[in-house]
């Protein structure tokens, strides 16, 4: 124990008679009086009890337990009268002395805990364990399954206690990758894809080109868009579809009606086009012809509808160009619904605004919302998704929270009820999407789990019947699940794609046109820009001359629809609407290399060129 040192100093004046007096004798004692003369003896600072003013010294002071105690002194004068105890509280805090920890072994183990002990021994990096802080290490680690795992590893002190598990989900990966894909989006009634050679692909509606492949030809099976390899991620909305290449820019294409592309303009795209000029788009979330995004520095920015003041602004005015919103500069992730938007900040905050008729944003009331109010105080939201009139959130811990509409179950309550305010109705989840009235998402071990509308089996359980409960299937592969109107795709470990529901225009992607209550594979698509892309039924088409140095001629027996050229990048030179059996187009501007040209004579006759330009 150690030992407090006292210093203490008294001050006695005694009244002067017919003799001088002075301090004699001193003592102190702790809490009980042992009677005068009994107490432990202080001394004066100089060394000597011998005036009517001292200064009393004791070092080495035995304290009691801890807490509050009383300490006593008094003082005896030189004709042996002792005076008054004086008394003080004072607060004792023991120090006590420990011993050094030190890690004494390690062990880990995957998925399910074999007891302390019975893991896959650890080894220290320098060879012993004899420090409170080790770099541990362990060569030739046995590996479960393809999928995901909770990876989990203790340490054991030199005490013999071992401590808490520390855990981590980890997707283990099949030494062979059979699939081909890297990222999946499904809109309402249109789907996309990235496939891991960084080509783009769609299928499904495309009356409003919201493929983006230069037709407005629905498809079946994916199609490749343009010949660009550097798409980085994808986004499809209500009839148009959003991009980011890996260079940061930003790419719109299809349905314009309400400046929801964000190119300045009103008109219809059927190829992505790039939008303005920025490199630094990271994030983007698209609704229903609105849409917000998030840039490197944090900013929030927003155009198209906003009828309901779901973009955030202040106002309810639509904007046809990207317009920041508010000055904040710690936007983390953000999501769009039908008329209201989520989103978390860089400190875990949750924010709403926009439309809230079912209670979608959260904060208890029915009022709508023109700018960001934050929801709650807690510090430790993860991710958030939007449906059509509910809302999804994560929390770091991996619990599951929803609100809003639930006239489907999609909240995954139990109840068809709708709710307010956040409830939690789940744990061990790993990511989350919400349909128009249905949510998704995967487990931490891989699982896809399910509720709400379930109509056109876009649940993929195997039926048509609306759950209000989660249900979570028994496959532990998927790594991510995109929810589209009323269809799903998922995306598994292997990179595989499959998908389930409505097949309306063929957005499932499986050549046909049927609905499954299952999720069913999609075959990889072949790059096939270099030959015809779908029916190459032009008759008698003649591109010419090939090379071209400045004027290049297209003719055919059938009347041509519309003429595309793109670069070898995929991005969009030259567009024409010609409905004549042949054109002349002017390419004396372009660099030399080689151009893609589709010629698109209507009713699934597309055909694509390779031409050089000198």
């Amino acid at each position: 124990m150690r030992k407090y040192i006292y210093s203490i100093i008294a001050l006695l004046m005694v009244t002067l008679c017919s003799a001088q007096l002075y301090v004699s004798q001193a003592e102190y004692f702790w809490d009980t009086d042992p009677g005068t003369g009994n107490g432990t003896p202080v001394l004066a600072t100089d060394g000597n009890l011998n005036s009517a003013f001292e200064y009393l010294t004791k070092t080495g002071i035995a304290t009691p337990g801890n807490g509050l105690h009383k300490l006593c002194l008094r003082v005896k004068d030189n004709t042996g009268v002792w005076g008054p105890v004086f008394t003080n509280i004072i607060n004792v805090q023991q120090n006590n002395t420990s011993t050094i920890m030190a890690v004494s072994q390690a062990e880990y183990f995957w998925d399910t805990d074999p007891g302390t002990g019975n893991g896959t021994q650890v080894l220290a990096t320098d060879g012993n364990f004899d420090s409170t802080y080790e770099q541990l290490t362990k060569t030739g680690i046995n590996l479960p399954s393809a999928g995901l795992h909770v990876f989990n590893i203790r340490v054991k002190d030199n005490s013999g206690v071992w401590g808490p598990v520390f855990k981590n989900v980890i997707n283990i990966q099949s030494a062979t990758v059979s699939g081909c894909w890297k990222m999946i989006s499904a809109g309402n009634t249109h789907s996309m894809g990235i496939k891991t050679d960084g080509t783009l692909w769609g299928w499904g509606e495309n009356s409003l080109g919201q493929l983006g492949d230069g037709t407005s030809i629905s498809r079946n099976v994916p199609v490749q868009i343009g010949t660009a390899n550097n798409w980085q991620k994808i986004f499809a909305g209500q009839q148009y579809s959003v991009g980011i290449k890996t260079d940061g820019t930003l790419w719109a294409w299809g349905y314009n009606n309400i400046g929801q592309l964000g190119d300045g303009t009103f008109v219809n795209r059927i190829v992505p086009v790039q939008i303005g000029n920025s490199t630094d788009w990271i994030n983007v979330s698209v609704g229903n012809g609105s849409n917000l995004a998030i840039k490197s520095n944090g900013t929030l920015w927003g155009w198209g509808n906003n009828f309901k003041g779901q973009l955030g602004d202040g106002t309810t005015v639509d904007k046809n160009v990207p317009t920041q919103i508010g000055t904040a500069t710690n936007w983390k992730t953000v999501d769009i619904g039908e008329g209201f938007s989520l989103a978390i900040k860089n400190n875990g905050t949750l924010w709403t605004w926009g439309y809230n008729d079912y209670g979608q944003l959260g904060d208890g009331t029915t009022s709508n919302r023109l700018l960001p109010g934050q929801i709650g105080t807690d510090v430790d939201w993860a991710d958030v998704a939007a449906g059509y009139s509910h809302s999804v959130a994560r929390k770091g811990n991996g619990i599951l929270y929803t609100w809003g509409n639930n006239s489907s179950g999609q909240l995954g309550d139990g109840t068809n009820i709708n709710r307010y305010t956040p409830i939690a109705v789940h744990d061990g989840i790993q990511s989350i999407d919400a349909g128009w009235y249905n949510t998704i998402g995967v487990s931490m071990f891989g699982n896809m789990f399910s509720c709400g509308h379930n109509l056109f089996g876009q649940l993929g359980d195997g039926t048509n019947n609306n759950r209000n409960w989660i249900s979570v299937g028994n496959a532990t592969n998927h790594k991510s699940v995109s929810a589209g109107a009323f269809h799903t795709l998922s995306l598994d470990t292997n990179n595989n794609l499959k998908s389930c529901g409505i097949n309306e225009q063929g957005r499932l992607g499986d050549g046909t046109l049927i609905n499954k209550n299952t999720l069913t594979a999609i075959a990889c698509p072949i790059s096939n820009l270099a030959v015809d892309e779908f029916i190459p039924t032009v008759e008698n088409l003649k591109v010419f001359p090939n090379p071209v140095n400045d004027i290049l001629n297209i003719s055919s027996d059938q009347k041509i629809i519309s003429i595309t050229v793109f670069n070898a990048s995929g991005q969009l030179i030259i567009s024409k609407v010609i409905n004549d059996k042949k054109t002349a187009i002017d390419v004396s501007g372009l660099l030399s290399g080689v151009y893609t040209v589709k010629i698109d004579a209507g009713d699934k006759n597309v055909k694509t060129v390779k031409v050089i330009k000198r």
